[in-house]
């Protein structure tokens, strides 16, 4: 019996290794650089940009978080006049977040081949469908 389970377990173990060996990450778990082929140039390009954007979305993440949690206290206090008052805080919050976002992706853009523009947009598209992987994501 011995020999069975360790021959059993020496092929779960290969089956696990070549399938994590031959697995190729989503499109939009990869580098930009990466998923879209960019050139040094382009990539350096797109680094700064997104170095630029970043500083201002923390920021105004931080502050649609902490506002966010004010009204789900609000939520469980059942405080309907605190909610009402925080809604209009928090979706005007996440309405920058999203031209952010759009002015971020915008410049991206204007660094890209059509090529590559069509695969970015592919990339963002997978973004948005893999629910739970960005927490930035599901602000839009």
């Amino acid at each position: 019996m011995k020999p069975a389970r360790s021959s059993w377990a020496q092929v779960v173990y290969a089956t696990v290794v070549a399938t994590l060996a031959l697995a190729q990450p989503a499109l939009a778990d990869e580098s930009l650089e990466t998923a879209l082929g960019l050139s040094r140039d382009q990539a350096h390009a797109v680094m700064a940009i997104e170095k630029t954007y970043r500083l201002e979305f923390a920021a105004k993440r931080g502050d649609f978080n902490r506002e966010s949690r004010v009204l789900r206290r609000a939520h469980i206090a059942r405080d309907s006049s605190a909610i009402a008052k925080q809604e209009p805080v928090v979706a005007a919050l996440q309405q920058e977040l999203r031209k952010i976002h759009a002015a971020e992706n915008e410049k991206i853009r204007a660094v890209l081949t059509p090529a590559q523009r069509t695969r970015f947009e592919t990339v963002l598209e997978q973004r948005k469908a893999m629910h739970g992987s960005s927490r930035d994501e599901r602000l839009f």
